[in-house]
């Protein structure tokens, strides 16, 4: 059965705290929180304060994705990180296996971001570093976006490598996923489903999640 993250940058931000309650009653697994800062991507959102304020809404874990060209200075500086995982993107990092300790150090697990047109294999040596292995289906910054044609075949490479490095290190897509392209990418391999804009926009969540994780 497939996992769901709720990416909240699709989520009402007039009363994010509303809609962490209604996703979590509804089922989901996760929180996924996309932190940007108008640099490495065109775009400014959430931030490490949306972190603290909205774990009273929710026990579930939190993902936190640096969307920026310095985890290492944010992984150093910013002391009030309230995340379970912390995702890096695989072309920010100057030396990976520091970046991955200072992750570790905060007491949060090791996720690895690809964006589209990133190339896996030169990550190879660090799969077994890490706890996710995440790929981008959409070029990063902004939400509501379609995804991206080939992303099927993009996480069969993907799996594949894996499977010869760590073979169950769990595989996640984030990108215009809707319940309309989810099987596709299930068959492919991929263990959780990164969804916002199309899972936000639904009346009755529940009935949305159940057809999501029945599909596989």
């Amino acid at each position: 059965m497939a996992k769901i993250s709720a990416s909240l940058l699709a989520s009402d931000f007039s009363n994010v705290g509303a809609d962490v309650l209604r996703a979590q009653s509804a089922g989901v697994d996760a929180f996924h929180f996309d932190m940007m800062d108008g640099h490495y991507v065109p775009n400014i959102a959430l931030s490490p304060q949306h972190l603290i304020a909205l774990r009273q809404y929710s026990n579930l874990p939190f993902h936190l994705h640096l969307e920026l060209g310095n985890p290492d200075y944010v992984l150093e500086h910013f002391p009030q990180l309230d995340a379970d995982v912390i995702f890096v993107q695989w072309d920010t990092l100057v030396d990976p296996i520091k970046t991955f300790s200072l992750i570790r150090s905060r007491g949060a697990k090791v996720g690895l971001s690809f964006n589209p047109r990133d190339d896996f294999i030169p990550a190879q040596s660090c799969i077994a570093y890490l706890d996710y292995f995440l790929i981008l289906s959409v070029h990063p910054g902004f939400g509501g976006q379609s995804m991206l044609a080939g992303t099927p075949e993009r996480i069969l490479i993907a799996k594949k490598l894996i499977q010869s490095e760590k073979p169950d290190l769990p595989l996640m897509v984030d990108g215009g996923v809707t319940l309309d392209n989810a099987l596709p990418l299930l068959q492919a391999g991929v263990d959780w489903l990164i969804i916002g804009n199309d899972l936000f926009k639904q009346k009755n969540l529940e009935t949305y999640l159940q057809k999501i994780k029945s599909l596989n």
